[in-house]
């Protein structure tokens, strides 16, 4: 097919986004909503980065390539209710587009797009093709990111996206399901050593997959069916609940509430520690990870371990090494 003439967007990337988003999430929520209005919407991340928000617009252009470039332009924009954020961030940018005639549309975006990681990056990649498929003319979307296609997590093309691809989560339960095998590292029965477990995991592709390998943890071994206390020990203290996890230049940042500071006793504080950090280790996003316990920097755990550092991977506690998949050092990652 013979593609239209490639259009350029000089308007920051986080408006187009914030307005690309906006129209796709609540386009669904709308209509479930507001039964009586029929019109269009911009969608939003509320303020905890949770779910799409959106609000009701009535575009101005009727055209195709118009309307697509005044979404973005709202999308850059601030929504009027502080309880809402903004899509398109300031520093992100959409470069250019490009609309064949079958309806297929191709966002290029600048690198600064990359740096969006798990619910957040979702989030907001939903809520720009929710937003700009109500489009007339507009039935699927692909992103590129520096000239690259975008990709998941296990590093495949994410490809084309319509409304379909996306849960609509501005209320209900998500049915877009994805199944992720992954190694998660509990205490062997020894407490001194970390025993490694490939689990296969069905869940919420809206979940980021390192806040999925913290919540295995913190759910245990014995909640993984055939394992019992002959084979593994949990390694997270009764009562810990994960506040908030992020991904930047392939350091995580986790922290956690003030119940993982009581430590196990029938586990080392290394093991409870290295736990965490080999089992996030193994996403090939994540190559270090700090702590903090509520929002602050502790600066030791159990009173021996200094706590206020990065961590990378340790393999010497692992009881057989031979077992661990995907070994990154190993590769040169």
């Amino acid at each position: 097919m013979e593609e239209r003439e490639n259009r350029t967007i000089t308007l920051p990337f986080a408006v187009l986004l914030l307005s690309l988003m906006g129209m796709f999430l609540l386009a669904g929520c709308g209509r479930k909503k507001q039964a009586d209005y029929n019109g269009k919407y911009i969608y939003y991340i509320d303020a905890n980065e949770t779910k799409l928000v959106y609000e009701e617009y009535t575009p101005k252009n009727d055209q195709t390539e118009k309307q697509i470039e005044e979404y973005i332009r709202q999308l850059q924009k601030d929504p009027s209710d502080i309880a809402k954020k903004k899509v398109l961030l300031d520093d992100v940018k959409v470069e250019e587009y490009n609309l064949d005639d079958t309806g297929h549309l191709t966002l290029y975006m600048n690198a600064a797009y990359g740096n969006l990681t798990g619910i957040s990056e979702i989030l907001r990649r939903a809520a720009i093709v929710k937003t700009l498929c109500q489009v007339d003319g507009v039935f699927s979307i692909q992103f590129y990111v520096a000239g690259q296609p975008l990709t998941d997590s296990n590093m495949t093309p994410v490809g084309y996206m319509s409304e379909e691809s996306f849960v609509d989560n501005t209320g209900g339960t998500s049915a877009y399901q994805k199944t992720a095998r992954m190694n998660i590292y509990f205490s062997d029965t020894t407490g001194n050593h970390l025993e490694m477990l490939t689990v296969d995991i069905t869940y919420d592709a809206t979940i980021p997959l390192e806040q999925l390998a913290m919540e295995q943890l913190i759910k245990g071994p014995y909640s993984i069916l055939g394992i019992d206390e002959k084979r593994a020990l949990p390694t997270i203290p009764e009562g810990t609940e994960l506040n908030k996890i992020t991904i930047k230049d392939k350091t995580c940042y986790v922290d956690l509430s003030s119940e993982f500071l009581k430590k196990r006793a029938d586990v080392s504080a290394e093991v409870t520690i290295y736990s965490v950090v080999n089992t996030l280790s193994e996403l090939s996003t994540i190559n270090k990870v700090q702590f903090s316990i509520d929002g602050e920097q502790a600066l030791t755990y159990n009173e021996t371990l200094d706590f206020s550092g990065v961590f990378e991977r340790n393999l010497d506690i692992v009881n057989d090494n031979e077992k661990i998949s995907n070994n990154k050092k190993e590769n040169g990652e």
